[in-house]
């Protein structure tokens, strides 16, 4: 796609069975005991859905890599500016995906039916030959490093394919295989060097999407970004420096200390918070983003210490 060559954007595309492949590459993982049955629960719920890619009329999956930096979200605090990070995927990720379908349909799919897909899209990018493993079981796109996000979805448009295409076997980072930076860099444990698989049950991404108090794994200095965590891909020699970016949110006085304090619905401080959330685009609850917040300000008060 001469699309793709024109906004740097990495697009592949392969058969609409690849989908049931990179689902039975999980059921197998779980099957074996190599995935935490609660993390799945929690987070692959796509694998036990009925997918568009089985409906007869679709004939290919498309899966894109684009370039995204880590935004900054800033609060104010007893005069102070506090600077908090997401990482790429966070920033407005599921109106992203329709956004991506639009620019599909009115570019290079014009014509096609073409609808998002919520799956493995790292599996089927790896597949694809789109993105390499590092160590931490995040994917790498070339030159992007690991500072990306997947997009994926099917249509009916007739994608050509070279005589013989297969799908590619997973494929590690060269650099990982004599290099144990992303692993000594994990403050919970979650990468090992034994697989290229992360223990995503004691993932800190994990913890700090849940909600709740903090597992005992945790430990208080860990938290750095307000959502998700971003210690193995800050520290990974084969990522190129970090690409950050104003979010344009700045939570002021009130707003900051209404999250803080738990909130109450109703107020202008809590329901001005809540509307700068939904302009983040974020799909966490108040009571989540003040707890991690709060977990946020203990660990720098900690590294002060």
């Amino acid at each position: 796609m001469s699309w793709s060559a024109a906004f740097g954007r990495p697009v592949a595309w392969g058969p609409t069975g690849m989908l049931d492949g990179a689902l039975a590459g999980l059921s197998a993982r779980l099957d074996a005991g190599e995935l935490d049955a609660g993390f799945a629960i929690k987070n692959l719920s796509f694998s036990r859905r009925p997918s568009p890619a089985q409906a007869d009329d679709w004939r290919m999956l498309v899966v894109v890599v684009v370039a995204r930096p880590v935004h900054a979200v800033t609060f104010q605090r007893a005069g102070a500016r506090v600077e908090a990070f997401l990482p790429p995927t966070y920033l407005s990720y599921r109106s992203s995906f329709e956004t991506m379908r639009q620019e599909l349909v009115t570019g290079p799919l014009a014509g096609a039916r073409v609808q998002t897909l919520d799956g493995p899209l790292k599996a089927i990018a790896s597949s694809l030959g789109l993105v390499r493993y590092g160590r931490n079981n995040v994917a790498y796109a070339g030159a992007f490093g690991s500072w990306i996000q997947l997009y994926g979805c099917v249509t009916d448009a007739d994608l050509p394919l070279d005589p013989g295409w297969q799908p590619q076997p997973p494929a590690l980072l060269d650099e990982c295989d004599v290099c144990g930076v992303c692993e000594a860099a994990c403050p919970t444990g979650a990468i090992s060097g034994e697989r290229v698989l992360l223990h995503a049950e004691r993932c800190l991404t994990l913890a700090n999407e849940s909600a709740g108090g903090w597992p005992a794994w945790v430990p208080p200095g860990a938290h750095h970004c307000l959502v998700g965590c971003l210690s193995c891909q800050r520290t990974c020699p084969a990522n190129p420096p970090l690409p950050v970016e104003n979010s344009g949110v700045d939570f002021d006085e009130a707003e900051t200390a209404s999250l803080l304090a738990g909130g109450e619905p109703g107020t202008p401080a809590f329901d001005g918070a809540l509307a700068k959330l939904q302009r983040l685009g974020l799909s966490f609850d108040a009571e989540v983003i003040g707890r991690n917040l709060r977990a946020l300000l203990l660990a720098r008060e900690l590294q002060t210490i």
